[in-house]
C-alpha cells in the first residue's frame, strides 16, 4: 500500500525548487495553466496510480498564482522535463 505523501520521511530534494518543462500536450498545457516554477514537498520510490514512468517520484506543489500538486518522476517522466534551479 502507497502512503500518502505526508507520511513520508522527509526526502533530500524536500523544499528544493525546480522548473517543469511540458514534452507532451498534457504537459504543456499543465505548464500554461499553472506555471514551470515549483517546489518540491514530498518524495516516494512508487506511486498508486498506473504510469509508465519508474520512480524516484516528487510530490510538488506550483509557486504560480494557480495552485496544484502533482506527481512527477525525476527522469523519464510522459509528460514534463524536471531541471532543478537551487542546487
Amino acid at each position: 500500500m502507497v502512503k500518502h505523501w505526508t507520511q513520508l520521511p522527509p526526502g533530500p530534494n524536500v523544499g528544493k525548487k525546480l522548473k517543469l518543462t511540458g514534452k507532451s500536450r498534457h504537459g504543456k498545457n499543465r505548464v500554461r495553466e499553472k506555471g514551470d516554477a515549483w517546489k518540491v514537498i514530498g518524495e516516494s520510490d512508487n506511486v498508486s496510480f498506473r504510469t509508465p514512468a519508474h520512480g524516484p517520484w516528487l510530490c510538488l506543489e506550483s509557486l504560480g498564482p494557480v495552485k496544484d500538486t502533482r506527481w512527477v518522476a525525476i527522469s523519464d517522466d510522459p509528460d514534463f522535463t524536471v531541471e532543478f534551479v537551487d542546487v
